[in-house]
């Protein structure tokens, strides 16, 4: 009898020979050997899968192969939207109908907000909701008319095939989010609704993409969103962390209270309940703006706390007297649906929790939040109920703990990435500049990064742990590199400076933390990567801030290390994108010659070859 491990291997061979570029790998093979085995005899596997190795494949043939229903969660929905159209129909192709018995179908689901709500649309077309657009700008209300026509030819009513440029403006009032949604049963259009039909599409699915955020929102949810599965698999997991504290969190603002009055007085004739939840919510930022960028105490300071329980009892109101409506139109659904949720925030706010910590973020426009301190606790039923298979190109040491997950040396392994690091890269440690405080470190940061760039003749991607250096930066290149063409992160949308940066093969992108994942440029347009600094995670973040205190003296290195680690190599792992890739990555950031955590910090990049020799850099491109 076959096993599962060959199952899945003798698949894997036949999706990789349908490529036009057939590669072996043996990396890949090992991971979708040890997947099949994971989702066979084990309930978990963390698989660190090097850059090149092919981990979509990795992780998608074995499930595919074994027949269980499973969730692929991703980090963002651009990854989603690559699964959806590279990964899966390479899959669909190559082996429904051909090397599988049984066909196996997937689908792709996203947050309410993405699909157009088709009773907005009504309410648009025929009950004169147009007038509510009139504050808006002509721009808007054409985009809004624009979507309204778009709406009687699309099949899904998904934001990402809207096939013109839509505003956020627009899409919100064509939109709504499960906040004020009253639900498939109390709506006029449940049947026809688009986010229904897409999720009947989902629990009809072997296997269905999610990201992060709906995963999370779903546990939130106590699992409303989300069809039953099997199997979860997390891609990107580095990020896990970061996005579930996100969906845990609970926020408020005094636009919160604002919008929730507005949505209550489309129903109730009288203002004064709704006048006053509004005044509280002004009440609200005036006591933030005194808190801004604080951590909390536990309980809330008592007078943002008899702000609260204002708010909490101006809401009870309208809750009760939209209970005695007996009108039941879109309108008061929604508006019980808004306060109901505004209700729950309140109401977690004001209780003390000693796995929470509360702040106070957003600058000029403050937000209170309240996150868990450890999302292991989020976390639980995931581990409890699926077989889960977590991986990224790097993952901490420290993370499954910090998840949650009780792992075995068994349970986790690395597979290397099939690139020749050895001969095609070379890791640079300036360990001559200034430390990150002194005061001529900007001016001889930017000398080394001319230096580098001349050496490279251009193709290089320089990043910023902040804004303000990364503008410094650029200020004082352009127009001092010859015919060397200087990108800013500034200069145009994220897309389009892509683009320009790869056409362009000897100009240089300019840009921070956004761009240290998510850039895929292979070839002789990037052949070195600088980074400033290493990539530490701001002292002042108050969440990381209680975290710390909780650990002592040893949060640095569980806590800042594993950050800076992993944010430092998937900024490197914009270099090597391919076999015939080469290049340098340049970290100007002398304490790692200095400091005990250098080892740590570079775990990610211990494959390149280090240097700390200018005359090393230059020799590597006269080279190449």
């Amino acid at each position: 009898m076959t096993s599962p491990a060959d199952r899945a291997e003798a698949l894997l061979q036949a999706v990789t020979e349908a490529l036009p570029r057939a590669e072996h790998r043996p990396g890949q093979i090992r991971m979708v050997r040890r997947v099949a085995e994971a989702l066979e005899f084990g309930d978990r596997l963390i698989v660190q899968a090097g850059t090149g190795t092919g981990k979509t494949l990795g992780y998608l043939v074995p499930v595919i192969a074994s027949g269980l229903t499973t969730i692929v969660a991703t980090y963002t929905k651009a990854l989603q939207d690559q699964l959806a159209d590279v990964d899966l129909p390479l899959l669909e192709r190559t082996l429904n109908g051909k090397l599988l018995a049984d066909p196996f179908t997937w689908a792709v689901l996203k947050g309410r907000n993405n699909y157009l709500c088709r009773q907005r649309l009504h309410e648009i077309e025929t009950r004169g909701e147009e007038l509510e657009l009139e504050e808006s700008s002509r721009g808007v209300r054409n985009e809004v008319r624009k979507l309204v026509q778009w709406s009687t030819k699309t099949e899904t009513g998904e934001v990402s095939e809207v096939p013109f440029p839509v505003s956020d403006s627009a899409w919100r009032a064509v939109s709504v989010g499960s906040d004020v949604c009253p639900g498939k049963q109390k709506c006029a259009f449940g049947e026809t609704c688009y986010t229904e039909r897409a999720r009947e599409a989902a629990r009809a699915a072997n296997v269905v993409v999610v990201n992060f955020s709906l995963y999370g929102l779903d546990l939130e949810a106590e699992r409303e969103f989300l069809p039953e599965h099997d199997v979860v698999v997390f891609d990107e997991v580095h990020e896990l962390e970061d996005v579930i504290s996100d969906t845990a969190s609970v926020m408020l603002a005094g636009g919160s209270a604002a919008s929730v009055a507005e949505t209550v007085r489309k129903v109730l004739p009288s203002k004064k309940v709704t006048n006053s939840l509004a005044t509280s919510g002004r009440d609200l930022d005036t006591e933030l703006l005194d808190l801004k960028d604080r951590r909390l105490s536990n309980p809330l300071p008592d007078t943002l706390s008899t702000v609260l329980r204002g708010m909490k009892q101006q809401n009870q109101l309208l809750i009760d007297a939209l209970a005695a409506v007996t009108n039941e139109t879109p309108e008061l659904l929604r508006a019980k649906s808004a306060t109901k949720r505004l209700g729950d925030a309140l109401q977690s706010m004001l209780s003390v929790d000693s796995n929470r910590v509360a702040f106070v973020t957003g600058g000029d426009h403050p937000r209170l939040v309240s996150a868990p301190l450890n999302v292991a606790r989020v976390l639980a039923p995931v581990w409890l109920a699926q077989k889960a298979i977590l991986t990224s190109a790097t993952i901490p040491r420290s993370l499954p703990d910090r998840l949650g997950i009780a792992v075995e040396e068994d349970d986790r392994i690395d597979v290397e990435s099939p690139f020749d690091y050895e001969t095609n890269a070379l890791l640079y440690l300036a360990d001559d500049l200034p430390d990150p405080d002194a005061p001529s470190r900007s001016r001889e940061v930017h000398a080394r990064i001319r230096q580098l760039v001349t050496y490279s003749d251009g193709s290089a991607l320089v990043l910023f742990t902040s804004r303000k250096a990364m503008r410094e930066a650029v200020d004082e290149m352009r127009g001092t590199l010859g015919d060397i063409t200087v990108l800013s992160q500034d200069d145009m949308g994220k897309k389009a400076l892509l683009e320009a940066f790869k056409t362009d093969v000897r100009s240089c992108l300019f840009a921070t933390r956004s761009f240290f994942q998510g850039v895929d440029v292979p070839g002789d347009a990037l052949r070195l990567v600088i980074l400033d600094k290493v990539p530490f995670p701001l002292r002042t973040d108050p969440l990381l801030s209680a975290r710390r205190d909780l650990l002592g003296q040893s949060a640095f290195m569980q806590i800042d290390v594993p950050i800076a680690a992993a944010t430092l190599a998937q900024a490197a792992g914009r270099l090597i994108r391919s076999a015939s890739d080469h290049g340098v990555v340049a970290i100007l950031d002398s304490r790692l010659s200095k400091r005990r955590y250098k080892g740590a910090v570079l775990e990610g990049v211990a494959h390149i070859p280090e240097t700390s020799s200018l005359d090393d850099v230059r020799r590597f491109y006269d080279r190449r």
